[in-house]
């Protein structure tokens, strides 16, 4: 049995123009090339698969080849040869995750004081370099401060963020980004074209899909599938091995959503788990889509451009007027991402699938905000001939200097007691500036008190303690003529205090309920205050509370 050398390993970049997608750093270190002024220590990091290890390596080729340092190395030297083999004695890959400890630090401490045995510059290419330990760290620190002229540091790492500030600030940091599906399709079609591999567009965009931005991933996957069957695959029969949807499935399902066919959607949905496609790689693959379809409608580019590289197979059939619109797709993408995070904790991720998508197919019917107080403000009855009744209003009383009606006109009478209601406080405040025989001091203790109606026209006046009572005592018979003048003669009025009611007086509940602090809070917030209670409310008056002033 032979082995096949995979196609990951076939096609990896050997210089700088074989690179795909890194134009920055690949512009970055060619300038510092020619310049020759190159730093002593690079740190490389981006997702997996983007090329971090390989422009390390491509870089110590072009540091050490016979015609450097040059950005673009012979690739036919013996340095060249023996680093692209991996055999260079001068140009050192260590796996940071297992080199951790100090020691292991200490021992590349040591080899570094010693010169280089046949190239110009010994290079340290430490990957994974954010699983080094503390002490690691520490120890590498100093050498890091002040290394020797014939070294170069390259570290390469998924998580910059989990690296020390001390180390990061004596590096020269270079972000590799994630290649899009245009440029990994690209690359495929390239490889697969000299590799004599019969696929078709439509099977290598759904390996550049599945490969979340690598390239490295987007190769492995070409290499699994090449050896499936002898003969050109069909794109669901790739995706069912990829574990997606893919192909009809996926278009159905994504058309379903868009236009908000329920019905639809939880019989493809269904079909797809039926054949155990794998469901988090489904939202992934859907995520994406939606994803390029807000893109493409906010730019007015076609999901057909190289930006997004669809192909027409893969556009969802809807009508014109049903477009999905910006808000619903940004829904969409919304729910997918959330889909994404429960079903990777739930115990039941065909279930969590089913009602991720349900939930997108709802949101069909919604509308934003902006639109509905935009439809609320233009609206108005629903039918324009029939005319609607004015608001009810509070009758108002004749003011000064009002002209009375004319002869012959009729004027619309108002009972006098129902004019104002002395329970509300805006009410009782003009009943008292109407007051002008009683002393100014005693209309302000009536300012101070809170009116409440024991019957129809029995009113009781509530002072705040004893000492407004006896005041307003003293002053009741003018009291009594005011208030009979401005309620009607049939107006009685009492005082009392607050506290002075028996339990056993049929008004002692509402007195319960006004003091609730809930309800002098709804109050406050709302404005108003408490006129009537209506009693048998509640199975049972409310708990007696002690009054605060609090909020």
């Amino acid at each position: 049995m032979s082995t096949v050398l995979s196609l990951a390993r076939k096609w990896r970049p050997q210089t700088f123009r074989d690179l795909v997608g890194q134009e920055f750093v690949v512009r970055a270190i060619t300038s510092a090339m020619k310049s020759k002024k190159l730093p002593q220590a690079f740190l490389f990091s981006g997702e997996r698969g983007v090329g971090k290890t390989t422009v390390a390596r491509i870089l110590a080729k072009a540091i050490n080849c016979e015609k450097g340092p040059t950005p673009e190395p012979c690739q036919t030297c013996e340095s060249c040869r023996e680093i692209s083999q991996g055999s260079a004695p001068d140009v050192l890959e260590i796996d940071g995750a297992s080199h951790t400890s100090v020691d292991d630090v200490r021992s590349l401490r040591e080899g570094i004081r010693y010169l280089p045995f046949k190239s110009r510059t010994r290079v340290y290419i430490i990957d994974e370099v954010h699983m080094l330990s503390q002490a690691a760290f520490n120890a590498l620190l100093k050498t890091l401060e002040e290394p020797p002229a014939h070294v170069v540091f390259v570290f390469a790492t998924t998580e910059d963020h989990k690296i020390p500030d001390t180390i990061l600030s004596r590096c020269q940091h270079f972000r590799f980004r994630s290649l899009s599906v245009a440029e990994i399709t690209g690359k495929l079609e390239e490889i697969a074209e000299k590799e004599s591999l019969p696929f078709h567009r439509a099977i290598l965009n759904l390996i550049a899909r599945s490969a979340g931005g690598s390239m490295r991933d987007a190769l492995s996957l070409l290499d699994q599938i090449r050896f499936l069957a002898d003969g050109p695959q069909t794109a669901e029969d790739v995706a069912l091995f990829l574990g997606m949807a893919g192909g009809l499935p996926e278009k159905r399902l994504l058309q379903a959503l868009l236009s908000g066919n329920l019905e639809e959607v939880l019989i493809v949905s269904d079909q797809i788990l039926s054949l155990g496609i794998d469901p988090k790689a489904t939202l992934r693959s859907l995520s994406f889509k939606t994803r390029d379809m807000m893109l493409a409608k906010t730019l007015d580019c076609p999901l057909t451009h190289p930006r997004f590289a669809w192909d027409e197979e893969e556009i969802p059939d809807l009508p014109e007027h049903a477009a999905p619109t910006l808000f619903f797709l940004e829904q969409m993408l919304s729910l997918l991402l959330q889909g994404d995070i429960e079903i990777r904790r739930s115990t039941q991720p065909g279930v969590t699938f089913l009602l991720t998508l349900c939930r997108i197919a709802h949101v069909q019917n919604l509308l934003p905000l902006p639109e509905i107080l935009k439809r609320l403000e233009a609206g108005g009855p629903k039918n324009p001939g029939v005319p609607t009744s004015p608001a009810p209003s509070r009758p108002q009383s004749p003011t000064a200097g009002t002209a009375p009606p004319e002869p012959g006109k009729s004027a619309e009478k108002k009972p006098p007691a129902q004019e104002k209601d002395p329970r509300l406080a805006r009410d009782w405040h003009q009943i008292l500036s109407e007051w002008t025989d009683l002393p100014g001091t005693i209309r302000d203790l009536l300012d101070q008190c809170q009116v409440a109606r024991r019957e129809t026209d029995h009113y009781i006046l509530k002072a705040p303690n004893a000492f407004f009572e006896k005041r307003i005592q003293e002053a009741l018979p003018q009291i009594l003529d005011a208030f009979a003048r401005s309620m009607g003669n049939n107006a009685k009025l009492s005082v009392t205090t607050g506290n002075a009611e028996k339990e056993g007086e049929p008004h002692s509940v509402d007195n319960m309920v006004r003091s609730n602090p809930m309800v002098q809070e709804a109050a406050t917030l709302f404005g108003g205050e408490v006129i009537a209670i209506r009693k048998g409310s509640f199975d049972s008056p409310p708990p007696t509370t002690k009054e605060t002033n609090d909020p």
